[in-house]
């Protein structure tokens, strides 16, 4: 076999390209072409493919500065926090709101042209509605408990302590995470706070 460059036999093979060599074209691991700089740079693919990493990276930053996460189109944004029980009054149905008070300003003129009964005169004084008595709990209605929160506390901790005998420790424990807006693998216990216990049987 001769030299890939010249008519000198070869001596060696090109461990990176196979192709043969002497002497003066090569070391002993490696042809002349393969030690050039310009055979050690990467490929025009290599180039082009991280070009259009950078493109799509920078599309990206852009699009984050002009429209943070969490910006919605004129929609209210959605609070994602601890939700809080609400105690129903005895009946199941919800406390009467008071009714809002009529102005002239929403109330529309009549066909005459004079301003409907019981619209509001400049500088009269307004009566408010009547206040609404607030529900309260019929003789002998379980509430519910409340319960501090200290340092070490977790849910089963706090069943233990609170559970009426003849429970179910664990049916007692999910009932707490479920009055308190929890999971049992979620619970947020933090010190200092006040959570809520269902009822002891009476």
């Amino acid at each position: 076999m001769n030299c890939f460059s010249c008519d000198q036999p070869a001596i060696n093979a090109c461990k990176r390209c196979a192709k043969t060599y002497c002497d003066q074209h090569g070391n002993a691991t490696y042809c002349a072409e393969c030690l050039e700089p310009s055979s050690a740079m990467p490929s025009f693919n290599l180039y082009r493919g991280a070009l259009l990493v950078m493109l799509v990276g920078t599309a990206v930053a852009i699009f984050l500065l002009v429209r943070p996460p969490g910006e919605t189109d004129g929609s209210p944004p959605v609070v994602v926090g601890r939700s809080t029980p609400t105690v129903t009054p005895a009946g199941g149905s919800d406390a009467t709101q008071a009714p809002e008070p009529t102005s002239a300003e929403n109330t529309p003129p009549q066909s005459d042209g004079t301003e409907a009964a019981g619209s509001e005169t400049p500088g009269a004084d307004v009566t408010p509605p009547p206040a609404t008595p607030e529900p309260t709990e019929a003789p002998g209605e379980a509430t519910f408990r409340e319960y501090v929160i200290v340092e070490g506390d977790t849910l089963y901790d706090i069943a233990t302590a609170t559970i009426a005998p003849g429970d179910d420790i664990a049916q007692y424990v999910e009932a707490i995470a479920t009055l308190n807006g929890w999971t049992v693998d979620t619970a947020d216990l933090q010190p200092g706070e006040t959570m809520l216990l269902p009822p002891l049987p009476e």
